[in-house]
């Protein structure tokens, strides 16, 4: 049975290089430094070995303002304008990485200027390059969001959010629908929640939002691939980041760059159901103390079966890993509320989160050695996490 969760993806046919004398002419001058910085982010959507040649490209458009810049893999797609000084109006479609390694190694006013299937690149009266255009009318009409959406939030809040939250990003296609990250828009509040079957991130951004009143919420699903990619775009950047979606399709906007990724189509899992509500145990624990304690067990549990075993007991934790090649115990002080326990977990999925939690200090939720820990701040919820923990024969006993 196929998985009623899919992309849509823009599949195209073109033929491979050859000049493309079909362009209109274009005629600008344009600053090196201010291209060189679009193409950071026009890159982002140019994979190594593009499955076809049009994928290879960078459309570049004269506007009113200068020229519009853009890249596609078929499924992300920047836009970027950059102001330049229009000589003539007029279009092309050359290869991205090979102008983009070109210009890298230019400085000031540099000239473009498309004729007879070719850009020629000239910089200072002393270095002139021509570039073999691509075929233009292969390349796809990138359409802005509508009828959508949309919510601002800072970009380093975004940023900050979605790199806390990505770790718990499924790979397995298998499980589409969690190969994504879930974005929840509520009136006071969004959330970034990732999901892979062991771990669930959520991190929580303050904002305003209009919500229709036949809604708790407004949601979509975006890619993993994506969602990394205009994390580290936005990372870059100050001011808002405005989000627009609609059923199937996201667009981002921030400064003078346009993000546009399809959607992943279906429902995404209703994780609050999976949260505790209740626990028998919690303690809470220094941050930097604990991380120290549970990498140096990691090494010991590297060696083995990645196993560590957490025994909770009435004002410590102790943290210890047995192998065939050595044997580790940490122990720390806790504050605890609720009974002792004795609890394992997989090393490397308990250090993801305990490294992306902020503050000094946080709690760790139990109820029993067979059901999740749930992570939270000592006070507010900015964020949660979950970890599952791993079913060892002393818990199956128990």
């Amino acid at each position: 049975m196929h998985s009623p969760y899919y992309y849509y993806y823009i599949y195209i046919t073109t033929t491979a290089y050859k000049a493309d004398e079909g362009s209109e002419a274009m005629h600008i001058i344009i600053n090196a430094s201010e291209i060189n910085r679009a193409f950071s982010l026009l890159m982002k959507a140019i994979q190594p070995k593009p499955p076809q040649t049009v994928f290879e490209g960078v459309f570049m458009e004269t506007v009113d303002e200068g020229i519009m810049l853009t890249t596609t893999n078929g499924q992300l797609t920047v836009k970027t304008q950059v102001n330049a000084t229009v000589e003539k109006d007029g279009s092309c479609l050359v290869p991205a990485r090979l102008f983009s390694e070109l210009v890298r190694k230019l400085d000031g006013e540099i000239e473009l200027e498309t004729k007879k299937g070719l850009l020629k690149i000239s910089a200072l009266g002393m270095s002139s390059t021509d570039i073999v255009s691509l075929e233009a009318a292969a390349f796809p009409q990138i359409e802005d969001v509508k009828n959508g959406f949309s919510v601002s939030v800072k970009h380093k809040d975004f940023s900050n959010a979605v790199n806390k939250t990505k770790f718990a990003l499924s790979s397995e296609l298998s499980q589409m629908i969690l190969t994504g990250c879930f974005i929840q828009v509520f009136p006071e509040e969004v959330r970034i929640v990732c999901l892979d079957g062991f771990r669930l991130a959520m991190q929580k951004l303050y904002v305003q939002s209009e919500i229709p009143k036949d809604k708790e919420y407004i949601s979509c699903i975006v890619p993993g691939d994506v969602i990394k990619e205009l994390s580290s775009m936005a990372g870059e950047e100050d001011g808002d980041i405005k989000l627009t979606f609609n059923s199937t399709n996201l667009m981002a906007e921030f400064n003078s760059t346009k993000v546009y990724s399809p959607l992943i189509v279906g429902e995404y899992i209703d994780y609050e159901q999976i949260l505790p509500k209740t626990w028998t145990t919690e303690i809470k624990v220094d941050r930097s103390r604990l991380i120290q304690a549970i990498e140096r067990s990691a090494i010991i549990a590297r060696e083995g079966n990645n196993l560590l075993r957490l025994n909770i007991e009435d004002d410590s934790i102790s943290i210890s890993a047995n192998t065939e090649k050595a044997n580790s115990l940490e122990k720390m002080p806790i504050s605890k509320n609720g009974k002792e326990l004795l609890i394992a977990f997989n090393s490397r999925y308990l250090l993801d989160v305990v490294n992306n939690v902020e503050g000094k200090e946080f709690t760790m939720r139990f109820n029993t050695n067979v059901s999740p820990c749930v992570v939270s701040p000592v006070k507010g919820n900015q964020f949660t996490y979950l970890v599952l923990p791993v079913r060892t024969i002393e818990a199956m006993e128990a």
